[in-house]
């Protein structure tokens, strides 16, 4: 499947940016074995005064929900760049259980 321009870096206002940003920045795999266990700690902190990390949360929830209104289709792929799952929804599942364990992935889960 083609990658997509990554739109979300240029504007920070785009639906699900928050997400897309931190799953470039944090899972693509040119970054991932850098920033992947910092984010699982930033994720399991859960810091009220982590602004960015609630709305990443949020947006990560929304989606696993079936909200994808304004998010094109090969947004989640391009940005993390994710190659041992065959779905978003399956990929974002496993991203839920590592970053949250103990909760219940929103919408179901796979």
């Amino acid at each position: 499947m083609p990658l997509i321009e990554r739109y979300w870096l240029d504007d920070k206002s785009v639906p699900f940016g928050t997400l897309l940003r931190y799953l470039e920045k944090y899972y693509s795999p040119e970054v991932h074995y850098d920033n992947f266990e910092y984010l699982v700690s930033r994720a399991r902190l859960a810091d009220p005064a982590d602004g960015d990390m609630a709305t990443f949360k949020s947006e990560l929830a929304r989606v696993l929900r079936g909200d994808r209104e304004g998010l094109h289709p090969q947004a989640i792929i391009t940005a993390a760049e994710y190659d041992e799952w065959g779905s978003d929804e399956e990929f974002l599942a496993w991203l839920w259980g590592e970053l949250y364990p103990g909760e219940e992935v929103p919408g179901g889960g796979l």
